[in-house]
């Protein structure tokens, strides 16, 4: 297939990603509507008037045991609520104006519990209150509050921009090489979308040619070459998509992460028997460890070749993140520190966890 022909049937796989992540309604994150003491309403599409100090005290304590920051943090987002004569408390700008239109109507205590994990050098967790949700973030400085789901008050979730995209590279490095540095043979794009409750996976052929910063060359020689910095930069050229950050890991980390997930699900589209990749596998749905998801993700030899290859990389990415949902958010602190112990990413703790609850 031509150079051309690949890269304009990438550029069509990527705007089904754009309609996808553009149509519908997003999540709005600044226009609201606000009551005041008058019973009168006032809408902006420039700034959110949260409520003054004419608002009613309302009381809401929270009760964590187990971790005393925790408690003050999220502790310090529900008196805000409460009462918004209080400091604003020390959480993204954009989920208070997400929660200004909350008025409490009755005096509460709130029983909460904590998960939480080690994470790329800080930590994640998660609070629970019945159907209420907050993720805290400790990166250094001790745990804030980085998204909320308060379900109670009927507000929706916030975790941060409505829509994501994060590149997930795959490198050809095996057992003893550097995991980081060698070529790329599995390139995705990953989106959300909060406001779809949706997102996308779209594959980049390994060998597309692209333009990087040294010149044309193969898209799986760029991290060789240019480093990952320099995948996201043309990745981005390519789509024309604003991509936050990346996860990158090899043979060894992806085999183990795998397996640290306890298997993902793969509906296999068909059986193939592939001594190169090893790829020993059934047609339907089954649960892959390390190897043989694998084994599954580089063999091309097969109908369709490298593109056929990229999809079934796509169908992994997808079944991990279909498993991941069903376990419950409680569940994502864990799935971070795995994250952590088999790949290496520029996104920081916040990020991570924001990106998992979406």
């Amino acid at each position: 297939m031509s150079h051309s022909r690949r890269v304009s049937g990438i550029v069509a796989c990527i705007g089904l990603v754009i309609a996808a992540c553009s149509s519908g309604d997003a999540a709005p994150t600044s226009t609201t509507t606000t009551p005041t003491t008058a019973a009168t309403t006032t809408t902006s599409t420039t700034a959110v008037v949260r409520p003054t100090s004419t608002l009613a005290y309302t009381a809401i304590e929270v009760r964590l045991e187990g971790d005393d920051d925790a408690e003050l943090a999220v502790s310090d987002l529900y008196a805000w609520i409460g009462d918004r004569t209080a400091p604003d408390p020390d959480v993204p700008p954009g989920l208070l104006d997400h929660l200004a239109p909350v008025v409490p109507t009755e005096a509460l205590t709130i029983e909460a519990s904590l998960t939480s994990a080690e994470a790329f050098g800080g930590r994640v967790g998660v609070v629970t209150a019945d159907d209420d949700v907050v993720l805290l973030a400790d990166e250094g400085s001790g745990w804030k509050v980085v998204g909320a789901k308060l379900t109670r008050f009927g507000s929706e979730a916030w975790y941060g921009d409505p829509i994501r995209f994060v590149l997930i590279i795959g490198t050809d490095a095996r057992p003893g090489q550097s995991q980081q540095l060698y070529r790329a043979d599995s390139i995705h794009i990953a989106s959300s979308n909060l406001g779809l409750h949706s997102g996308a996976v779209v594959g980049f052929p390994r060998d597309t040619y692209v333009t990087a910063s040294y010149g044309e060359d193969k898209f799986t020689h760029v991290n060789v070459r240019d480093g990952t910095e320099g995948m996201v930069t043309v990745a981005e050229d390519i789509s024309g998509l604003e991509i936050e950050g990346y996860l990158i890991t090899g043979f060894q980390g992806f085999t183990q992460l795998v397996n640290a997930f306890g298997g993902i699900p793969v509906d296999v589209p068909f059986s193939m028997a592939e001594p190169k990749s090893k790829a020993y596998l059934n047609a339907g749905l089954q649960i892959l460890d390390g190897a043989d998801a694998l084994a599954f993700s580089r063999n091309r030899s097969i109908r369709g070749g490298d593109f056929t290859r990229s999809f079934h990389q796509g169908m992994v990415i997808l079944g991990a993140l279909t498993d991941a949902s069903t376990r419950g958010i409680e569940a994502l602190p864990d799935l971070i520190k795995a994250l952590t112990e088999h790949t290496w990413t520029d996104l920081s703790p916040a990020q991570l966890l924001t990106l998992g609850a979406l």
